[in-house]
């Protein structure tokens, strides 16, 4: 039998029905029937070739940042493509390549790295994509002023007759080296850089060798520093340097004469430097590289990389461009290159994609309505450069003096013989310790230094870190103390401790380098700043934890308060003295690679060869000798920090503390 349903339940009853039968037509006109073409539509598949971001290598100079940009943009904008970039330096990037770390390098300056170029490709891991810039010069360069002189900065020439490379000799005291003043100081090419072993072999083969030392800068940037310093002081300066570039852009200077460049003359000389004459650098041609299985997957990308050419001049105008306007990065540089070059890219690639390039850039906003990054950067900048030009002089006198000190320190531990500072060290760890054991693996940890061919090396860091840590003392425990006595003052520069500890070392080692130049003395400035906040922190919350009991005794007693702070409060807070030194030590030791990286020497230039040259074993021998000479040093600190070490408190300050409280 039907059961009765009420008429005006009807319609409600089939609403659901309906709406699903809508629904239903909706889903089949939106994903059943064939999309229409977009005129925006996303470049297909086979444009761009990989389906993932195609990878970059930084390195780390601006002509490869701009023509990396240039690249990016027009294969972001032309072909749809994701790119991302990976910061490096040459041989690391280059080894990158060959593994497919990375898929393309814009400039292979084949020169600087032979080696490892020609086997990657006679491996066939890596392609030659063609030549980026036929043009690039390298050579030995001096300021205009110091042949010319400056009218305008009241410069005088003092070198009128430099002309050639065998004309050096003489002019030796104007590029006076402030580690070794009996010598010149020739600034060399980048550590591991194929320039770097052609360019000591000059100065072998030139008979400069016995006149000028051959001074390795670190890194691309500290190098372009010391340029800029020294034409920002007028002073003297013999340099290795490379173009196009923006200091070749920004700063006159003056290729020195050498003897005439042929192929033949060139292979010879790079052959066996020993036997044959060196000869001028050859004009390079830098070619793009590029990984081979990327290469066969990413054919439409390959033809726009062989296609992409440009001069040495386009370049240099570009990074000019970026270098005259503060804030301006190589992104910026690449758009002013589209801009302003449009008849030499457009031959890189089709109308079509052209097109694409060109069109009007989505403006990126910021959340804030205002911002002052740029102007306040060019205010900092315009300060430091008027600091350094008004001051540079008082601050390369300090240089001078703080110098002296650290070679002081450096003669004389290498003018003691091996075996008697490994039992200095060794006395020293069983007084510490109290123990034998401890100082014999102390011994047995700084023999294997020399047994390992580092102990000169090891030596010239010891000279480094004494000083550091010497002067750290000097500066973090009278702050310790004044911090102890006043909270006022510990709210105040608590956060400035945080910011000399967490500011990258870089951001403070660029003024200190043009005020102080390469070499050790930026070095122990940069360890000062960041190995000096822990012991500040540690002597001052020793201090504070004494118990009030004793200085109450000791007012009592009628002691003055210079008289607690020695005998009892600097006694009982000694472990924590101790652990702050200890920090310290430690830190200043993390710092010898990035002393290295601005021309210190020591074991910290072992490494950064090593990291450089791909040299594992070089880099794993230096490491290890710093870990050994880091053991020592934390061994014995904490020894001395122990609280059962030493009584605290001389036994004369115990008596009469011991007959207060027994009165009370």
């Amino acid at each position: 039998m039907q059961k009765y349903i009420p008429h005006q339940l009807i319609g409600r009853r089939n609403k659901p029905l309906v709406i699903q039968t809508v629904w239903v037509c909706l889903f089949c006109l939106l994903f059943c029937l064939p999309p229409t073409p977009s005129i925006a539509e996303t470049p297909s598949p086979n444009q761009c070739g990989v389906d993932r971001p195609i990878l970059f290598g930084g390195l780390d100079w601006d002509s490869n940042a701009f023509h990396t940009e240039v690249a990016r943009i027009i294969l972001e904008r032309g072909y749809g493509c994701e790119t991302d970039v990976l910061p490096g330096t040459s041989l690391p990037l280059l080894q990158g390549l060959a593994r497919g770390d990375i898929d393309v390098l814009m400039e292979v300056w084949q020169d600087n790295v032979t080696v490892a170029w020609t086997e990657a490709l006679e491996d066939g891991l890596v392609v030659d994509l063609g030549v980026n810039f036929p043009d690039a010069v390298q050579g030995w360069y001096v300021p205009r002023y110091v042949i010319e002189g400056d009218p305008s900065r009241n410069l005088k020439a003092v070198a009128p007759d430099l002309k050639s490379v065998f004309d050096l000799p003489k002019y030796k005291h104007l590029f006076q080296d402030p580690e070794q003043p009996d010598k010149g100081r020739f600034y060399n090419c980048i550590a591991g850089w194929s320039c770097e072993v052609n360019n000591s072999n000059k100065l072998i083969s030139y008979g400069l060798a016995d006149s000028y030392t051959n001074f390795h800068p670190g890194t691309g940037a500290a190098l372009a520093a010391a340029i800029a310093a020294s034409f920002k002081q007028g002073t003297p300066l013999l340099t290795y340097y490379w173009g196009p570039t923006w200091v070749l852009g920004s700063y006159d200077l003056v290729k020195l004469e050498e003897p005439a460049y042929t192929a033949e003359a060139w292979q010879a000389f790079v052959a066996n430097p020993q036997a044959a004459p060196a000869v001028a650098y050859p004009e390079s041609k830098i070619v793009v590289g590029a990984n081979s299985q990327f290469a066969a997957s990413a054919p439409e990308v390959v033809r726009f990389l062989t296609d992409y050419e440009t001069t040495s001049k386009m370049v240099s105008d570009a990074l000019a461009y970026m270098q005259a306007r503060p804030g301006s990065t190589a992104r910026d540089a690449a758009e002013y290159f589209i801009g302003r070059y449009p008849k030499v890219w457009r031959k890189w690639v089709s109308p079509k994609i052209a097109a694409k390039v060109v069109q009007e850039r989505t403006a990126t906003t910021s959340i804030f309505p205002v911002t002052v990054g740029p102007a306040l950067q060019q205010n900092i900048n315009e300060a430091v450069d008027a600091f350094v030009g008004q001051f540079g002089g008082g601050f390369q006198t300090i240089s001078d003096v703080m110098l002296q000190f650290i070679l002081t320190v450096e003669q004389g531990l290498s003018a003691l013989p091996w075996w008697v500072l490994i039992l200095i060290a060794m006395a020293i760890g069983y007084h510490a310790t109290a123990h034998f054991l401890p100082p014999v693996l102390f011994g047995a940890a700084l023999f294997g230094i020399g047994y390992l061919g580092l102990w000169e090396l090891a030596v010239q860091t010891l000279a480094l870190t004494f000083v550091s840590v010497f002067l750290c003392v000097l500066i973090g425990l009278p702050f310790g103390i004044f911090l102890s006595r006043s909270p006022l003052a510990r709210r105040i520069l608590m956060p400035i401790l945080d910011a000399m500890q967490t500011l990258p070392s870089f951001v403070y080692l660029i003024p200190a380098l043009m005020l102080f130049g390469l070499g050790m003395v930026p070095a122990v400035f940069a360890t000062i700043i960041y190995a000096t906040p822990p012991l500040i922190r540690l002597t001052s919350l020793g201090l504070q934890l004494v118990d009030v009991r004793y200085r109450e005794a000791a007012n009592d007693l009628g002691a003055e308060r210079w008289r607690q702070l020695i005998d009892i409060e600097l006694p009982l807070a000694l472990p924590n003295l101790m652990a702050g030194l200890n920090q310290t030590i430690m830190m200043a030791l993390s710092m010898v690679v990035i002393g290295s990286m601005i021309g210190a020497r020591g074991l910290g230039e072992q490494v950064l060869l090593g990291i450089q040259r791909l040299d594992v074993g070089q880099g794993l021998l230096a490491g290890a000798a710093i870990v050994a000479l880091a053991i020592v040093f934390d061994r014995v600190t904490q020894a001395y920090g122990r609280p059962d070490r030493t009584s605290p408190i001389p036994r004369g300050a115990w008596r009469n503390l011991k007959a207060r409280f027994a009165n009370d």
